[in-house]
């Protein structure tokens, strides 16, 4: 060998030796990340008021969640936007698995078919667990004269654009399946927004507004209470929280079967190892008797009961299906 020869194999070795030496550097770092993680407290948004039903599940959630993974859970209410402020934030949030979004269709599936969206409605996003599928609730004010929906669908006929109804906002689960329910009715009813199920919990019970979807928690010590009436669920099955209550498919409209999901997800881009330790922190959360307990006794169904990769193929299938319903219905939002 000669000497150009035993040079260009020493350089050669010395370039080895830097590549490995650097893709350790690179190795090291990634595999602290993950053993170490969590290490500060977790974010957690809410795209809801505080007061409602979303609310008491998160903090079911976060209260075992923070004992699971050591870490406290740090509240960011972001309402408004009909989901898509919290959204937006959470798609703008660090890959780092330190974000944690409560998510449903509205993300998702109602508004993107809606309107323009800061963030990919699918991309954005990775799934980290199923909170659970919560049917929703027909419910009518004191001064409405009603106690089933044959008897509404027959006094919203007589009085055409008498009666109002409430929801959590444009393009909220609330307000799709209420739309859809007069769809099928065949009947008309004012459709009024709010922010959350606070204000109109309280303006339903004052009579300002008539009727309202609704989720099952925030009402149901209001029924419990008999200052509300419960017309009917909206899933083909009876809720356990509400047994006595029939559903809308009983009252004379077959096939009607809208039960919304909700799902908690972190910002697409987290560390494989980082996010399924927070997948693993979220299973133990879900699956402990006490919190599946709380959110069944909350209305919630199915608590945890999909995969992180049957919730990602539901996202897409809803996207879908709902941009349908939406476009056949000529919905459309402002923005």
């Amino acid at each position: 060998m000669n000497s150009n020869d035993r040079t260009h194999k020493t350089r050669r070795e010395a370039i080895r030796r830097v590549g490995a030496v650097a893709a350790l550097g690179v190795a090291l770092p990634r595999a602290s990340v993950a053993q170490s993680f969590p290490d500060k407290p977790i974010r957690m948004i809410v795209p809801y008021p505080p007061g409602g039903g979303a609310d008491s599940w998160a903090r079911t959630v976060a209260a075992k969640l923070e004992k699971v993974m050591g870490q406290p859970v740090i509240f960011d209410y972001k309402p408004g936007g009909s989901t898509t402020i919290g959204a937006d934030a959470a798609a703008r949030s660090p890959a780092d698995g330190y974000t944690l979004f409560m998510i449903d269709s509205t993300a998702f599936a109602y508004v993107p078919n809606m309107r323009k969206v800061n963030y990919d409605p699918i991309r954005s996003f990775v799934p980290v667990g199923l909170l659970g599928v919560g049917p929703m609730l027909l419910v009518a004010g004191p001064n409405v004269p009603v106690r089933s929906v044959p008897e509404l669908i027959t006094y919203a006929k007589a009085n055409p654009g008498k009666l109002t109804i409430a929801s959590a906002g444009v393009g909220s689960p609330h307000h799709l399946i209420g739309e859809f329910f007069c769809d099928r009715a065949g009947i008309s009813l004012t459709h009024v927004p709010y922010k959350g199920a606070v204000q109109y919990i309280a303006d339903l019970l004052g009579g300002q507004v008539d009727l309202a979807v609704s989720t099952i928690t925030p009402a149901l010590p209001h029924i419990q209470a008999g200052r509300l009436r419960p017309l009917g669920v909206s899933s083909a099955v009876r809720s356990s929280a509400l047994p006595d209550v029939p559903t809308i498919a009983e009252q004379g409209l077959p096939g009607f079967d809208e039960k919304p999901w909700t799902c908690f997800v972190t910002t697409a881009g987290v560390p494989p190892a980082v996010l399924e330790k927070l997948r693993a922190g979220y299973r133990a959360t879900i699956e402990d008797p006490e919190v599946a307990n709380a959110l069944r006794k909350a209305g919630i169904e199915e608590v945890g009961a999909w995969s992180p990769a049957r919730i990602g193929e539901q996202m897409q299938t809803d996207y879908v299906k709902w941009g349908e319903i939406i476009r056949k219905a000529n919905i459309r939002m402002d923005g």
